[in-house]
């Protein structure tokens, strides 16, 4: 038997090897498409497959995505990309997705949508080419990153095992080397790349923890990152364990199930330890729903304080499943989801102040009007629902009343400055479709002002240094004579 071909013997190489080999990542002659984005770490993981091509008997394809987001330097990237592919022989599929950011109606969330967008992409791509695997270039640091990231975000088990080697078509062969490896290799073969400089911008959370937090853990630990992502295989582990523990004892406690609905036995489920109860309610809900909706722990804690009490009859919305607590049994069934609204969306034009009008869905009258500091402070204190102020100059008219609509977030009142989707404050508000679809929101152009009757966005809320207030108000439905 002829021996397998000579690999290259650089360090990176050989981890890289370890990772293909005891992770299952690729098999010999496999169609590999690289994510590509021309940064030192997806160069550095193109140039290394690349140098193990020969001896795996791999062919390999790039994708690049040019969102358009940094101008003349997404240009370059692109650029540099093709022509980088072009010196290794590997063909390149380059995708224009910059028309998924106008600049007149730029997305809530860039980030998240950009994500979405390359990870559809690369799936399109790879079943054009008919590509096995999609390699992504995240390393060690990126992991410990992300298992920080989701700590600060009081993620569980499931969080904290950060970003697994392989999920799907996705592979991540990098994931147990540093950066500083990388950029060692880089150097020592004078292979070029590219840095982003959004990279560098501290309005990214990520970037904080890169750039503070994880150089003064590397100071108390120099072995840090390597421990972080050690720490995620370990917790990754033992998160599957649990999964499938918890799956095959909800098996046995399944009465009944069919496309749209399961019953699970109430009693057997509190049986169990706490910790598999959240996981085999969670693997119920997963199962009625493609893409699986993810549960917040509040949601689950909540549903479970009910099944281990005697009251029945609650009834929860998790996405566009409904659970409802019954004497025996826990009933998960499909409904439509909360975020389709059922009718169609109404919006009233406010093109001028003073302004009243009634607001159809719930017959509420809402009224605005303008005061000055003097008079507006006199009021600012009031603890009416009812009542709100604003900042008269941070706003333009016309201003809007209108129903939600499926993205709609805003800042409340209360929660230093931090965002909370709509969705999930009606959740938490306990209240069902049927309500959130006639509540009216204050608009001024894409900005949530004010839940009404409800929530306050901060970011607009007047002080006592408010010198014009804008002053809205909500009444009650005025009850006719001899209504019955």
């Amino acid at each position: 038997m002829a021996p397998p071909p000579k690999i290259p013997h650089q360090p990176i190489h050989r981890q890289v090897v370890l990772a293909l080999r005891t992770k299952g990542l690729v098999t010999p002659g496999e169609k590999v498409l690289v994510a590509l984005s021309g940064g030192p770490d997806s160069v550095a993981l193109l140039s290394i497959l690349h140098d193990l091509a020969p001896a795996w008997n791999l062919s390999l394809a790039a994708v690049h995505c040019n969102f358009g987001l940094r101008g003349a330097e997404s240009a370059a990237d692109e650029a540099f990309v093709a022509d980088f592919s072009q010196r290794l022989r590997v063909p390149c599929v380059i995708r224009d997705l910059s028309s998924l950011f106008p600049r007149d109606k730029p997305p809530r969330s860039v980030q998240a949508t950009a994500r979405a967008a390359r990870y559809r992409v690369f799936q399109e791509v790879a079943r054009e080419l008919g590509a096995n695997r999609v390699a992504l270039g995240h390393q060690a640091d990126d992991q410990a990153e992300t298992v920080l990231l989701r700590m600060l975000r009081g993620a569980g088990l499931r969080g904290l095992s950060g970003m697994p080697h392989r999920r799907g078509l996705f592979i991540r062969p990098l994931l147990t080397v540093s950066r500083r490896e990388i950029l060692t290799y880089l150097q020592s073969r004078e292979v070029p790349y590219r840095l982003d400089s959004s990279n560098r911008k501290s309005i990214y959370l990520r970037n904080r923890i890169r750039q503070e937090v994880l150089p003064v853990l590397t100071a108390l630990s120099p072995a840090v990152v390597p421990l972080l992502a050690r720490q995620a295989d370990l917790v990754r582990e033992d998160d599957r364990f649990l999964d499938a523990l918890a799956a095959g004892r909800l098996k046995r406690l399944v009465h009944s199930r069919d496309r749209t609905t399961i019953l699970v036995d109430r009693y057997g489920l509190t049986a169990q330890p706490t910790a598999l109860q959240r996981r085999m309610l969670r693997q119920a809900v997963e199962a009625l729903v493609s893409p699986p909706r993810v549960m917040r722990g509040e949601e689950l804690l909540s549903i479970l304080d009910t099944v281990a009490s005697a009251r029945s009859g609650k009834v929860w919305r998790v996405g566009a499943v409904t659970v409802r607590c019954e004497q025996r049994l826990i009933r998960l069934s499909v409904e439509p989801s909360p975020e389709i609204s059922t009718s169609p969306p109404l919006s009233v034009t406010i093109p001028s102040l003073p302004w009243r009008a009634l607001w159809p869905p719930t017959g509420e009258s809402v009224s605005l009007h303008v005061l000055e500091e003097k008079e507006a402070n006199s009021i600012l204190d009031g603890k009416s629902p009812a009542l709100a102020l604003f900042d008269a100059d941070r706003l333009s008219l016309p201003l809007m009343l209108r129903t939600w609509q499926p993205g709609d977030w805003f800042c409340p009142v209360g929660m230093e400055g931090r965002r909370k989707k709509l969705q999930d404050y009606f959740v938490d508000a306990k209240l069902g479709p049927s309500v959130r679809q006639r509540i009216p929101l204050l608009v001024s152009g894409d900005e949530i002002l004010w839940v009404v009757g409800r929530r306050v966005d901060a970011r607009f809320a007047a002080t006592r240094s408010t010198r014009r207030s804008l002053v809205a108000h909500v009444a009650p439905p005025t009850s006719r004579k001899g209504a019955r």
